[in-house]
């Protein structure tokens, strides 16, 4: 159960651990003074101090000393005063206590008086024990007449420590100071956790590609270790990923070549190929060297489109350049009878890289014919809003389900549905993807009416800041 409430309360936030961790420490040093006090005042004869009420009791046994009856009342009643003004709750604290005597006898003793409580010398503390407990007496004479009035206290630890807590002084202070302690608490706190916060801010603007080292100058000393070892992290997984991309170009150039005379060698003979089996078998093999080459040439592009890279960006104007690759594209959609259509705005900047564009535009048009029925239609609209272009490109295909809208954007992907009517290799939308971040843009898909998708591409003109 208390584990339990721990967990709840605390165990998953550092701000609740600190904080109960302060609150800890000041309980844990006002229990310390607490006992020091308790320590102090059982060698200490200060509880016994009591002159005023020594010269109240002295007056009023001296006035009423032939009536015992009223002295006795008299003294009962000065006796409960002095216990109301300490605050001293008589069922947790049995004292101070009093027996007052003369030559002739005892004149008066406290109920609470403890048994086989005895005078002694004046001007001493002689202490004894009773009923379990340490007591200590003090017994002072009378400079007017032969009075003697004896005060016995606890002296134990036990019971001072009971008197203070019946007066408040262990719980009160600490409740009346918490309220006031936990807020200025959780703001130092809070102040304290300032670098931890800007440097969590700093982490989240980074995408994922983003493996640069993290800046530990004018970090705090305890940061600065975390960052080390992070950035040590981020070393390795980078140069893995180094290595990885290269090792995929590298291959996927290799393969370029290979794939190149296989397809003259299978085309010539094609031409040679007297029977239709042959035939068709040989038209297996070219589509098949087709799609390799395809698979080839997306992961070069998928390498470049993650490599920071050396090529410099440029002013492009996108509009134009959307416009150039629908022409490139044109002959395989009349192929297909789908027709292109282009609208949208003119003269739209941005400072990117053209070889990543061209990538980026290939990709989308290329998915949007091969996705549309025959005899359909590819709308490409590019407009600025919100200093960012915004481009659109709609078919009329069968479109992605909307819980497979995110993940068609993870390498070699594709959806069920249409991996079986449609070659490709699922690597388009996430080319597309990388080149857009890397314009400091996003894409996001949509349904396109009743039927197709809309892929939306955002990136910000030259003169913005981002979209």
């Amino acid at each position: 159960m208390i584990r339990k409430f721990w967990q709840r309360l605390v165990a998953h936030s550092m701000v609740a651990r600190l904080l109960v961790a302060q609150m800890f420490v000041l309980c844990l040093l006002w229990l310390l003074a607490l006992v020091y006090v308790v320590h102090d005042a059982t060698r200490d004869k200060v509880t016994l101090e009591l002159g005023s009420t020594y010269d109240a009791i002295f007056a009023v046994a001296g006035n009423e000393l032939t009536e015992p009856a009223k002295m006795r009342e008299s003294i009962r009643k000065v006796e409960a005063a002095l216990r109301d003004m300490a605050g001293v709750d008589m069922s947790a604290f049995p004292g101070p206590s009093f027996i007052v005597e003369n030559s002739e006898g005892i004149l008066y003793r406290s109920a609470e008086v403890p048994p086989g409580a005895r005078a002694g010398a004046l001007g001493e503390l002689p202490l004894f024990e009773s009923g379990g407990n340490t007591w200590r007496a003090r017994t002072v004479q009378s400079p007017h007449s032969d009075l003697r009035i004896t005060s016995i206290m606890p002296a134990d630890g036990v019971n001072i420590f009971l008197r203070l807590a019946s007066r408040g002084t262990l719980l009160l202070p600490l409740l009346i100071s918490f309220p006031f302690l936990i807020l200025p608490a959780w703001l130092s706190i809070r102040l304290a956790q300032g670098p931890w916060t800007k440097a969590m801010a700093d982490l989240a603007t980074r995408g994922p590609q983003d493996l640069r080292p993290l800046p530990v100058d004018g970090r705090p000393r305890e940061l600065v270790v975390m960052f080390n070892r992070i950035n040590a992290l981020l070393a390795r997984v980078s140069d893995s990923a180094q290595r990885e991309r290269a090792f995929i170009a590298d291959a996927a150039h290799e393969l370029r070549t290979p794939l190149a005379a296989m397809r003259v060698n299978v085309e010539a003979l094609q031409r040679q190929a007297s029977e239709p089996r042959q035939q068709e078998l040989l038209d297996g093999i070219v589509s098949g060297n087709a799609r390799a080459t395809r698979l080839v040439s997306q992961l070069l592009r998928l390498m470049r489109s993650d490599a920071t890279g050396s090529e410099q960006e440029e002013e492009i104007c996108f509009d134009a350049l959307l416009q150039e690759r629908m022409a490139a594209l044109a002959g395989i959609a009349d192929a297909k009878g789908v027709e292109l259509e282009l609208s949208g705005e003119h003269e739209l900047y941005l400072a990117g890289r053209r070889e990543g564009l061209v990538s980026l535009l290939d990709n989308l048009l290329d998915n949007a014919i091969k996705y549309s029925p025959e005899q359909g239609k590819v709308w490409a609209d590019v407009r600025s809003a919100d200093g960012c272009i915004v481009l659109r490109i709609s078919d009329q295909g069968p479109g992605i389900a909307p819980e497979l809208r995110e993940r068609v954007f993870d390498r070699f992907f594709r959806d069920p549905r249409q991996a079986q009517s449609h070659s490709g290799s699922g690597l388009g939308l996430a080319i597309a993807l990388a080149v857009a971040r890397q314009h400091g843009g996003s894409i996001a898909l949509d349904g396109a009416g009743s039927m197709g998708l809309c892929v939306t591409v955002r990136m910000p003109l030259s003169a913005g800041r981002g979209c």
